[in-house]
């Protein structure tokens, strides 16, 4: 039986999402891609993972069965993938980079690939996209090269101690923006502001070692004397689903993946915010030269 990491990161994605398009979005691949690894994975296993039913996915008994499996054991197999890995990939030129859950860096991706062609650079790049802890637990453990994600997280991750020994080179800013559901009450306003909101409850992804303060985005709040009141979620879908019951509104960065729901709507803010790369204090060459190629690529 040959399983590989990335058939286990679609199957996961695919287990999540139920939709192929979407599992495929979150790892920045085509769905005729993700189906192919999806269908070999089921050949290697000797039965399927899946039911489709219209656009959609149901999960077969076994297909729950691997999935509680591999979300159990996801945080051991990236340490040993990444002690197997290590040298290989380093002779091979690989870089495994880890963008965290949320961020669409699709059009950044595309054009990072292009130009690489065009540069005839030797180098292998994967990307896939995650929660941040899981993130930077497999960046810790060796597994990924790189971690793309909102410099203030990562600048706070240092601050409590969670993560050392790395540097930061920032790639691209990007705007905060308001996010709320076409059922919000706001909706039907042509040029919404975010003083418009006053009174509904704010959603936040709630991250460990992160403060609230920077979560609730308590600065821009008091720049426009709002007070609002706070709920913080685990996850992108529970806000997703918070959203969607048309009350409320969150602030987050105008990559949000969120932003592609048809249900969801979105304005910019003044706000700016940095987007960055974490990669290790020493760091091989060929990592260096591809943070400051893709820097370099003026975005």
């Amino acid at each position: 039986m040959n399983i590989d990491s990335v058939q286990i990161e679609c199957f996961l994605s695919a287990a999540k999402h139920l939709n192929f398009s979407k599992a495929a979005a979150f790892l920045y691949i085509s769905q005729p891609v993700l189906s192919r690894r999806i269908s070999k994975l089921e050949e290697e296993l000797g039965f399927r993972l899946f039911i489709r039913c219209g656009k959609g996915l149901l999960l077969t008994q076994e297909g729950e069965i691997l999935k509680e499996f591999f979300e159990k054991t996801s945080k051991e197999f990236s340490v040993v993938m990444g002690k197997l890995s290590g040298e290989n990939k380093k002779a091979r030129k690989q870089i495994r980079i880890g963008v965290c859950e949320g961020i669409d860096l699709s059009k950044y991706i595309r054009v990072i690939l292009n130009e690489l062609k065009k540069c005839g650079l030797n180098v292998e790049v994967i990307f896939n996209s995650g929660p941040v802890e899981s993130l930077l637990e497999s960046f810790k453990n060796g597994y990924y090269d790189l971690v793309i994600m909102l410099k203030v997280t990562i600048v706070n991750y240092i601050k409590y101690g969670v993560i050392s020994g790395i540097k930061i080179k920032d790639f691209i800013n990007v705007n905060k923006c308001v996010i709320y559901s076409i059922h919000n009450p706001v909706s039907a306003k042509k040029f919404p502001c975010i003083e418009d909101f006053r009174g509904q409850t704010l959603f936040c992804l709630k991250k460990e070692h992160v403060p609230q303060k920077v979560l609730s985005n308590e600065d821009l709040f008091n720049k426009h004397k709002m007070k609002p009141e706070v709920k913080f979620l685990p996850n992108m879908d529970s806000i997703y689903m918070a959203l969607q019951i048309g009350g409320g509104f969150s602030v987050f960065d105008n990559h949000e993946r969120i932003l592609n729901s048809e249900d969801i709507l979105h304005f910019d803010l003044d706000e700016k915010q940095h987007i960055s790369f974490v990669c290790e204090q020493n760091c091989d060459k060929y990592i260096s030269d591809f943070i400051d190629f893709c820097t370099g690529l003026g975005f």
